[in-house]
Order: C-alpha cells, then structure tokens, then sequence
C-alpha cells in the first residue's frame, strides 16, 4: 500500500517505512493511504479472543506495510507487553446506562499516547533497517522533533530513550502543562534526549517545529554536520497514527463479545480531543467496517473544532488560547483535521488552499458538500472549566469511577449529545496526572481556586484517595516522582531559538 500527500506536492506516493521516516510531506501536508482495508464484522468478532498485540498485528497487517511478517510481529509484541499494567491493554469498562468507557491510560506514562509511541519507535527504527537495505539511508541517523501539549512528550521519550539511530528533542509550552506531565518530560533519564520549555502555548511549540522542518538550509546542515535526518513523533507521523486505529476496532469486538453491542446495533463514539488524531483514528476504524456511529468531538474551552463542526468555518483569528484543566487539549490548530479533510472534499488542491488561508488568515470555510459530509457523521460540543470539574465529582459521586479531566470533558459532552445508542467514551490519561485539578472538583472547588505548585502540587496525588475511596496511585507514578529534574532549558517560540539550542546540543552530544 502506498501513501499519498493530502496536498499533492509529493513527487510520488511513498511507502508505509517511507511515511514513517519522513514524517510530514513536502510542502506541509501529511501522509494518508491511498485506500483503507476492509474488515467484516466477523473479522472485527474475531479480535475478541485474542490478546492485544495479536488484535494489532492483524488490524496492521492489513495495511501492507513493507516489513517482514516477523519484524512487525515482533515490533508489536514488544509494543504491547509488561509495560502495561492491564493485560487487557486497552480495556473497556461498562458503567451502566450505556456509557462504556475504553481506558486508554495503561501504559508507561498513564495517557492514551502509549497506545502508539511504545509500537511507533519500533516501527521507526525497522524503517530504518528497510531504508539502509535499500541503499536510502545508509548510515544516517534521524533527529525527532515532538511539539508536546502534555502527553505525547512524555509519551515519545518514554519510546525513544536510547533507542539506536535516533535523536529525540520535546518542546513543551510554558504554564501549559500539568505539574506532573512536565516532571515526567524534564526527569526522563536517556542519553538521547533533549527537552526545552517554550515561551507560549502548545499552538507556539507546533508551529516551531513545523517551521524548522520548512527550513531546507537546517535540513542540509543536520546531514552535513552530524549525518542526521529530521522526522517527528507527532501524530502528523502516520506510524503514529495507524497503532491508534486498532483500539477502536478492539473496543468494538469487546462491547460485541460482551453483549453490549448486538447485531445491526452501531456505538456513537465520544473523544475528548485536540489535535484531532484520536477522533481521526475513529474515523478510519469506521470506514473500515467497525460498527459506529456517530464520532462526538468533545471540546474544552478552546471550542475551535465544536465550531467548525456546527458552522464549516474554522476560525482561529482573534482566538486566545484559554488555559483549561484539561491541557492536552488547549489547541487551537488541529494538525490531523487535514487528513479527514482530504477524505471528505477528495481534492489536494482544495486542501492547499484551506491551509494556507488558515495560515494567512487565521481562517478557512469549507465549501456546503464538504460541510455537509461533515455534519452527516460528527457531532461536536464544548465544556467550560466549571463543568467540567463538576462532571469529575458527579461521576465518582454517581459511579465510584474518578475522571480526569479530559475524559470528564467526554463524558459530559456524550450526556448532552448521547441518543439511543450505546456510547463509548474515551479516557485518555489516568487522573493521577491532574490530581490538582481533580483535588479541586472531588472538594467542590471553583476551577480558579488557588492551587499549590511545584513539589507542593505534585503531593496532592497522594490525597486523592482521601475524597475518592478507591482511587490508588500507580507505582510507576510514584517512580517519577522520585526523579531528579534533568531539564531546565528555556527557548522562545521561534525557529532560529530552536535550531540554535539544538546546535548546542548536537555539539556537546
């Protein structure tokens, strides 16, 4: 199977290694396939019984990578092993009155990023065997850039600490992540890793890394200089991507198996989302045969998609990113909203234009058939900070079940939205990741309550369990607070700050 450009600037369709290796397309746009596989509902059936990581290899499988049989088998088994503390892996919980939860949270650093940065890292470094059989990357090593809203950074060292052949740098936005997801970026023990916090917000630290990709001249003067190439871990990465899709399709053979989901039944689908790849992954599980429904976006205070979703025009102009207990989603520029757009107006000339509207204008509007393709599948709603602690408090209150705050963000959005239809929502992060924002819903507190901060915010992890009986901390959350702080690096939000500081790093590494 080859990969397209969503804006057809690619001088040809590149391979699933290929993809993977480049990461972004020529000119900004990102990989898609040129087709999707197909699976019955009997081949969904039949993911049921085994474990997770052969559910993956033959959701994977189907996509024709070109890696042998026994690479990928093994890059998977490795991915989704002893590192998780649910065998289940991606278990689904039913908590009654048809709202299943799919806990995403069980990996290494407690959020749903996991599910694909502890397969991708692998795949990323057999594409490297298959470039250097090839002849195409032949003693090259390759320089990963993530731009981070909180969990992918932590998520992406985890996958890539002293991984051979790769280089890995996590800019983080100042103020914009939790205590705790910052700790576990700037502790990551590894010999190849960087972490530098940004002036700004996430928006500031994609745009960045994006620009350092655009510029040619630092592209050559990585190879020259220290024979690397740049590649990136974000979910812009298809390899990234791809992993995310299985989980949906083994969420649907579960609720099926379980009896929750009986023959000519369909599950609406509710995401708390950001850069739109959790949802998107939804979208393609979807059109290859899984039994969903509707896919709910469920926004925070940073409405952007809940807007394009009702109105056809995505609008960042004159928008402030608003700082929400739910930081993974403080995003106003969506990345993985290009690929869906591709799938519904079919047409990379389009796609150039909307994009560079966006980026001239700060806005773009679809056109009514695209709207209306749109609107025939996703639904879209917001929630403020308030409710949304609100929400975590009701739940544990209601259900014995503790929400971050992401998830909570999800679950209200499914009760306003939710029909007839089962629902599954996605929880992305184990609350022990927000225990101050959680500490302040389990006791009533208004979101703008005085929070302690630093060490003194990381303990009230330990006082969770006092308001929510039930509640434990995970060890490997305790691990991290025993850490030392490794990384104290400051940048501004610009591309000669970066590629200055990674000049500094390369030379003394």
């Amino acid at each position: 199977m080859r990969y397209l450009d969503t804006r057809g600037l690619a001088d040809r369709p590149r391979t699933f290694t290929e993809a993977v290796l480049e990461g972004i397309a020529p000119g900004g746009g990102l990989f898609v396939p040129e087709r999707l596989p197909t699976m019955s509902l009997a081949d969904i059936d039949s993911l049921a019984g085994p474990p997770y990581s052969e559910r993956a290899e033959r959701v994977l499988t189907r996509f024709e990578p070109d890696l042998a049989p026994e690479v990928l088998r093994a890059a998977i088994a490795g991915a989704y092993g002893a590192q998780f503390d649910d065998p289940a892996i991606a278990p689904v919980r039913d908590l009654g009155g048809r709202r299943h939860v799919l806990e995403l949270w069980h990996g290494p650093t407690l959020a749903f990023k996991d599910m694909a940065l502890q397969l991708m890292p692998r795949l990323f470094s057999a594409s490297i065997d298959v470039a250097d059989a090839g002849g195409g990357g032949r003693g090259r090593e390759y320089l990963i850039l993530v731009a981070t809203s909180g969990d992918t950074g932590a998520a992406a060292l985890e996958g890539f600490a002293d991984r051979e052949h790769t280089k890995i740098v996590v800019l983080f936005p100042d103020a914009g992540v939790s205590t705790l997801q910052e700790r576990q970026m700037t502790t990551r023990p590894g010999a190849n890793v960087n972490v530098f916090r940004v002036a700004g917000d996430f928006d500031a630290c994609q745009t960045t890394v994006k620009r350092v990709f655009d510029d040619a001249a630092f592209a050559n003067e990585l190879v020259d200089d220290h024979r690397l190439r740049l590649s990136s871990a974000n979910s812009i990465n298809w390899g990234r991507l791809v992993p995310q899709v299985v989980y949906y399709l083994s969420a649907c053979a579960d609720l099926r198996a379980g009896g929750a989901l009986a023959d000519g039944q369909l599950v609406d689908v509710c995401v708390p989302t950001g850069n739109f790849g959790n949802l998107l992954a939804a979208w393609y599980a979807r059109r290859m045969g899984a039994p969903i429904g509707r896919l709910i976006s469920a926004s925070n205070r940073n409405n952007v998609l809940a807007d394009f979703i009702a109105t056809g025009v995505y609008d960042i102009s004159g928008r402030s990113l608003v700082k929400t207990p739910s930081p993974s989603m403080d995003i106003l520029v969506s990345s993985n909203l290009e690929r869906l757009l591709f799938d519904l107006a079919g047409d990379p000339e389009r796609i150039r234009g909307w994009m560079a509207d966006l980026r001239t204008d700060g806005r773009f509007g679809v056109d009514a058939a695209t709207l209306g393709r749109l609107r025939g599948i996703f639904a879209g709603d917001w929630v403020d900070n308030a409710t949304c602690l609100a929400t975590i408090a009701e739940v544990q209150r209601e259900r014995g079940y503790l929400l971050d705050p992401h998830t909570a963000v999800a679950w209200k959005v499914a009760e306003r939205l939710g029909g007839d239809r089962p629902v599954l929502i996605v929880a992305t992060a184990h609350w022990g990741k927000f225990a101050g924002d959680v500490m302040r819903a389990l006791a009533g507190q208004s979101p703008d309550a005085p929070m302690p901060t630093g060490d003194a915010e990381l303990a009230l992890v330990r006082e969770v369990p006092t308001l929510a009986p039930g509640a434990t901390i995970p060890p490997k959350l305790e691990a991290v607070l025993r850490r030392p702080v490794r990384f104290e690096g400051r940048i501004d939000g610009t591309r000669d700050a970066l590629e200055a500081a990674l000049r500094v790093w390369l030379a003394a590494s």
